[in-house]
Formats: C-alpha cells, structure tokens, sequence
C-alpha cells in the first residue's frame, strides 16, 4: 500500500538551526514562467518552485530556506531584476495554527 498510495515524507526542523522557510510569490510576463522556473531552480537557496493558478497576478509559488532577513532582501531584489519576473512578494509562516493529521473521510470514501 505504501509505495502505490501512500507518501511518507520527513523533513529537517531547519528553525531548530537558525534557518527559516520563506515563500516568494512571483508575477512573470511575456510568457517566461517557465524559463523563469528553470532559472530558480539553479539557485541553492531555492528548494520548490511551483506554477500556480487561481490569482491573476501569482504564477508562481518558490520556498526558499534563508538564514535571516537581509537574505530575504537581497533575494527579493535577485528575484526583481530576473528577465521575464513582473512583481515578487513574499510571506512566512510564523505561527501554525494547527494541522490535521489525516485526510477526511468521507474524501477516503470516495476513494
């Protein structure tokens, strides 16, 4: 069951080692998203880069793990002055709120 419809992942608590998870919403033009996706993906401080849908301004959602704030800005400018990028914002987690630990039933119903 586990290798056909189970994901089991682990991941690095990088907080516990002074790093944070930032993500950087990217608005690109002239149809250069995924040229502009490639390009991140070479950075090393890029762990996720993901083509998005739903608001008019964001194609694409890119986590990074940075050490503090001045990487951030210096990120966010790198980002700006790429060929191909319209407008960058980004957004942290500073708190979880809570996390289910499963999916709903009635979706595993279904399936």
């Amino acid at each position: 069951m586990e290798g056909e419809f189970l994901t089991v992942t682990y991941s690095v608590d990088l907080e516990r080692f002074g790093w944070r998870k930032v993500d950087f919403l990217l608005a690109t033009e002239r149809g250069k998203t995924t040229e502009v996706a490639g390009q991140l993906l070479k950075r090393d401080e890029v762990v996720y880069v993901g083509r998005s849908i739903g608001q008019q301004t964001i194609d694409l959602k890119v986590e990074t793990v940075v050490k503090g704030n001045s990487e951030i800005l210096e990120l966010q400018e790198v980002l700006k002055a790429m060929d191909g990028v319209r407008d960058v914002v980004w957004t942290e987690v500073v708190e979880v709120i809570g996390r289910k630990s499963s999916i709903p039933f009635r979706i595993i119903d279904e399936l």
